[in-house]
């Protein structure tokens, strides 16, 4: 417990850092805040607006009434010799699927603020392991009926992080 602890204080402090060094007010981003494993790999992601409003798909709330990503609108991309791919399933028979966008609830991220999201996957389904380099890329929008459409999304990429 207190081992878990102490990584979630360094990992806060690394993604502070990394925040403060590479992120200005002008341009949207997304930050994994936490990330946790047992079976199931759960982060914490922050995403910031900029000088626009910025539309979120969410698909159902979880802890403390956080809105956790639709699995369309999000992906986890792990670091491979050949650069940045998406995360595969660990298995033939794993199929991946989701709320499809006309279901979609929307979060409004005013501008200059910031929001916290939720997603979460099984590493017994997706070939990662603990160590591996992720980032994770959130799509947002502008409006809603691009949002919708899935037009132009706006790809919000997060620093790297350990897979825990």
């Amino acid at each position: 417990m207190c081992k878990q602890t102490l990584w979630g204080i360094l990992l806060e402090v690394l993604v502070a850092t990394v925040r403060l060094s590479g992120q200005t007010a002008a341009t949207p981003a997304a930050d994994v805040v936490d990330a946790r494993s047992s079976l199931t790999v759960s982060l914490r992601i922050t995403v910031s607006s900029a000088e626009e409003e910025l539309l979120v798909p969410y698909c159902s709330e979880g802890e403390g009434g956080t809105a956790s990503f639709c699995n369309v609108a999000i992906h986890i991309e792990v670091k491979t010799p050949e650069g940045w791919r998406r995360m595969k399933p660990r298995h033939r028979e794993v199929v991946l699927g989701g709320v499809p966008p006309d279901k979609w609830k929307l979060q409004r991220i005013a501008a200059g603020r910031r929001l916290d999201f939720s997603f979460a996957f099984t590493k017994d389904d997706f070939a990662v392991d603990r160590g591996q380099r992720l980032r994770a890329v959130v799509d947002a929008w502008h409006d809603e009926q691009s949002m919708r459409t899935g037009q132009q999304p706006i790809q919000l990429v997060t620093p790297a992080f350990d897979c825990p």
